[in-house]
């Protein structure tokens, strides 16, 4: 089997900008938040201010990004105004959040989801925000007023495009709720079409899954190094959101007409799998197993 290496490729919930913020002129106010004008500040005063969930942004080298699931579209948006930026992370930092909500049920949340990303000096920082509820990367919840439709409304933002759910932040931490996937805030998988890969499962000891990958076809066949998990639930299957980002090679493997070849794939980045029937995908080809 032959390699060739063209690069890095990055498949993460988002990945931080740097830009040059002060050339951009098209910020707006968020009239009304900002932070010496708000209850924000007052809580900071007060001393009712358990934790600053962005506290480590960093505003001069970074972009933020919006995300927004109305319940069937899920898009991101950014903005490149860094006193906005500043305006909103001292927004967020300053609300009165409570003590973390242990033992919480998805299953009570209704409304919109909504996201906040931004760079920071380690890497990049994401939120989630539902029904007064903020869910943040280590998994831990908390009861949170965050007006988003001021956020999404009062600012400039840019090149908004559709993404899946699975890649909204912290989904992990929603879709998988006491132990099992949650229908509501999982997508349907589209249909799978294969370029005449062949993919057959061999063995899964909990984390790393051995498949042997074969090529159907009469010529040479090339896939790449990513891949994806579903669950199948109520006899449909859907795509499941890492706990982890995920980062691959981007490599075209290149197999000869009709040959084939073992291959183990890392499934750690989705920590703990609940029970259940999974099937790895692989450029439009799956393989089912059994958790």
């Amino acid at each position: 089997m032959r390699k060739f290496i063209s690069g890095i490729a990055v498949l993460s919930a988002c990945i931080a900008l740097s830009v040059n913020s002060s050339a951009y002129t098209g910020g707006n106010v968020l009239t009304g938040i900002k932070p010496e004008n708000t209850l924000a500040q007052a809580a900071r005063k007060e001393g009712k201010v358990s934790i600053q969930p962005l506290k480590d942004a960093s505003v001069e080298t970074s972009a933020m990004c919006l995300w927004e699931h109305n319940g069937s579209i899920t898009e991101n948006c950014w903005l490149f105004d860094k006193d906005g930026e500043q305006e909103i992370v001292d927004y967020i930092n300053g609300i009165e959040i409570s003590d973390e909500v242990k033992d919480f049920d998805t299953d009570s949340l209704s409304g919109g989801l909504y996201g906040i990303g931004i760079g920071s000096k380690d890497g990049w920082i994401r939120l989630a925000w539902c029904d007064g509820y903020v869910f943040l990367e280590d998994g831990s919840v908390y009861k949170a007023d965050i007006d988003f439709g001021r956020i999404k409304n009062n600012y400039s933002w840019q090149d908004k495009d559709k993404m899946p759910l699975s890649s909204f932040p912290n989904m992990y931490y929603i879709a998988k709720n006491n132990g099992k996937w949650n229908q509501r805030f999982l997508e349907k998988s589209k249909k799978l079409k294969s370029n005449g890969l062949k993919v057959t499962t061999k063995k899964f000891d909990g984390t790393k899954l051995v498949v042997k990958l074969k090529n159907k076809t009469k010529k040479e066949l090339y896939y790449g190094e990513g891949f994806s998990l579903q669950v199948k639930l109520d006899g449909s299957w859907y795509c499941i959101p890492a706990r982890d980002d995920m980062y691959f090679i981007a490599i075209a493997n290149i197999m000869r007409a009709g040959r084939g070849t073992k291959k183990t794939y890392d499934l750690s980045a989705y920590g703990e799998l609940p029970s259940g029937k999974y099937r790895i995908v692989i450029d439009g080809a799956s393989a089912a197993f059994n958790v």
